[in-house]
């Protein structure tokens, strides 16, 4: 059964919607029961969350991240300054140490700050700002106790922390994570409450009113939908949203259904994973830092803590496999990994800029989601290179070819650095003149010095790579009908020529039938295979590709080299 709110929580509800709304309101609270989140769920306001344990030693919080007041001056007379608002500790006897007295002295302060904090790490609303290793629990703990012992006029006790303004500078917090936690220290207090009757009703309403005024300099997102974290609907909605095998519409669920990659899952342990895709989606522009993890309260981010932190995209994926086929992630698993969360986005109503804001951060990710004879498949992995050398005009030296590049009409091509360093595949153009192509042999130098042989002399079975022999096919080849070489070619380049019926006729114009001009490289006598020799060598540098006539009486030119050379990111021969 709901109880009514009270006076002290209706006084700190006024507080709270007046500085931070502003011209923009609406909002009142004047007889009202209960307060709804921005996950669309309803709960008693003055029992928003359940009261916890006081955090131990590896349980930290958010230092001075959700304090009570900036100021520093100590207690005089009979009232306490915090902010702007000035708290009458005791309207009857004009004792300044009262209403430390009925909160039960500085013992009984420092058990009210155990409980609140207690209440909110049990709070999803709020915890994500307090639940990463990197937040200094016992610090926070001592700023609090100072403030409220200053606030409650305690002997000797002053608030020398940060103000309130520079301690939360940059967390983004919102009205609603600011009154989620001002409910929850409400709640804190009707506990104290109980144990200290001597406190009253409005010592309670005197000291939310003095948190209540604090909003204006802790709240930054005034309207709790700066970021993607609160607009989606703050750590709850993305709970809901990550969700676990049978919570229907859910992420989790979506993929467990989904027979193209249910496999990768059957050993997953579905509470942690849970916890830790909450943990990163909130970490986007959230307060959650993924892989902080802390021993939260049992029921809190279960399945992470201390020494068992989420795992790095890279780590969590190595080795994983699907169960149906044993075969790791490719780039059709990680899509419908992508499709899936994308439904679930739907079902959830998150908005399309705040699906794309998520994707964006997810697109990054594949490479060390992915398998790693699969990383190269990943956007930006990959891309094609295309250098050239043009308008050469360079003459084939007749009849001098000896197996050396110096021997050779060469040109000259770079290859810039651009992170993506590894050769795929190659596909060489050569555009020239020539009256005899069996005298031709055409060879490629990558950067680190390898030489394929692409051609040598078609239609003949020469002994050794050079001269000596005769003779090839003679037939013509022409610029206005470039040769291209590319493994996986229609035509052995050792056949250019082959299919033409006459005599001194052109290459890729009078073959019968006609051909495509592309051919698959023959090394004949010379070094080298095909061109897959530059497979996982470096692309970076600079490339020579070299054409040499090894038979006298036809001479050619050499007019322009294209390479197009397959980049990628990761090494595709390991």
């Amino acid at each position: 059964m709901r109880r009514a709110l009270t006076p002290a929580t209706l006084a700190l509800l006024g507080l709270v919607l007046m500085p931070a709304c502003g011209d923009h309101g609406g909002a009142t609270t004047e007889g009202a029961s209960e307060t709804t989140d921005s996950t669309g769920s309803t709960t008693d306001a003055t029992t928003a969350a359940p009261t916890g344990d006081p955090p131990t030693s590896s349980t930290t919080v958010e230092p001075t991240s959700t304090t009570m007041g900036p100021t520093t001056e100590p207690v005089t007379g009979t009232t306490t300054e915090t902010g702007t608002t000035t708290v009458d500790t005791d309207t009857t006897t004009g004792d300044p140490a009262a209403l430390c007295d009925r909160l039960g002295g500085e013992v009984g302060v420092g058990e009210l700050v155990d409980g609140a904090l207690g209440v909110v790490l049990n709070d999803d609303r709020v915890n994500g700002y307090f639940l990463n290793n990197d937040v200094d629990g016992g610090n926070l703990r001592a700023c609090l106790i100072k403030q409220l012992g200053q606030v409650a006029g305690c002997a000797g006790v002053a608030y020398d922390c940060l103000d309130m303004k520079t301690a939360h500078a940059g967390l983004g917090i919102s009205t609603d994570d600011f009154m989620d936690f001002a409910l929850d220290f409400s709640t804190a207090l009707d506990t104290h409450q109980g144990a200290h009757p001597d406190l009253g009703d409005d010592d309670k309403t005197a000291i939310l009113g003095a948190l209540g005024e604090l909003a204006p300099d802790i709240v930054e997102d005034a309207t709790s939908d700066a970021t993607v974290y609160q607009r989606i609907g703050r750590k709850p909605a993305i709970k809901s949203l990550v969700g676990a095998p049978g919570q229907a519409g859910s992420f989790v669920d979506n993929v467990a259904l989904d027979v193209a990659i249910n496999g990768f899952f059957a050993a997953a342990e579905f509470e942690r994973l849970n916890t830790c895709l909450t943990r990163q989606v909130g970490g986007i522009d959230g307060p959650t830092r993924y892989g902080l993890e802390v021993d939260a309260p049992p029921g809190i981010d279960p399945g992470v803590g201390v020494g068992d932190e989420c795992k790095t995209m890279a780590a969590a994926h190595e080795g994983l496999v699907d169960a149906n086929d044993m075969v790791g992630i490719d780039i059709n698993d990680f899509g419908a990994l992508v499709t899936d969360l994308v439904t679930a986005m739907e079902t959830a109503g998150v908005a399309a800029p705040d699906q794309d804001a998520l994707l964006g951060v997810l697109g990054p990710m594949c490479e060390d989601i992915l398998a790693p004879e699969f990383k190269n498949q990943c956007p930006g992995a990959s891309k094609t290179e295309t250098v050239e050398a043009l308008n050469l005009a360079t003459s084939i030296p007749d009849d001098t070819y000896d197996g050396s590049l110096a021997s050779m009409a060469c040109a000259v091509l770079v290859v810039p650095d651009d992170g993506l360093d590894f050769v795929a595949a190659v596909t060489l153009t050569v555009a020239a003149d020539h009256t005899f192509v069996g005298d031709l042999v055409i060879k490629i130098q990558g950067p680190d010095g390898t030489i394929s042989t692409i051609l040598s002399r078609a239609g003949l079975v020469e002994g050794v790579d050079g001269q000596g022999d005769c003779c090839g096919d003679n037939s013509n080849i022409s610029q206005s009908n470039p040769l291209t070489f590319k493994n996986g070619g229609a035509t052995d380049a050792e056949q250019i020529g082959a299919a033409i019926p006459g005599t001194n006729d052109i290459v890729c114009v009078d073959e019968q039938p006609p051909i495509a001009c592309e051919f698959h490289p023959n090394p004949g006598a010379g070094p080298g295979m095909d061109l897959d020799d530059f497979l996982g060598l470096t692309t970076k540098g600079t490339w020579r590709v070299c054409i040499g006539d090894a038979g006298g009486g036809d001479t050619g030119t050499l007019h322009g080299v294209t390479l197009a050379i397959d980049k990628v990111k990761y090494d595709p021969t390991p």
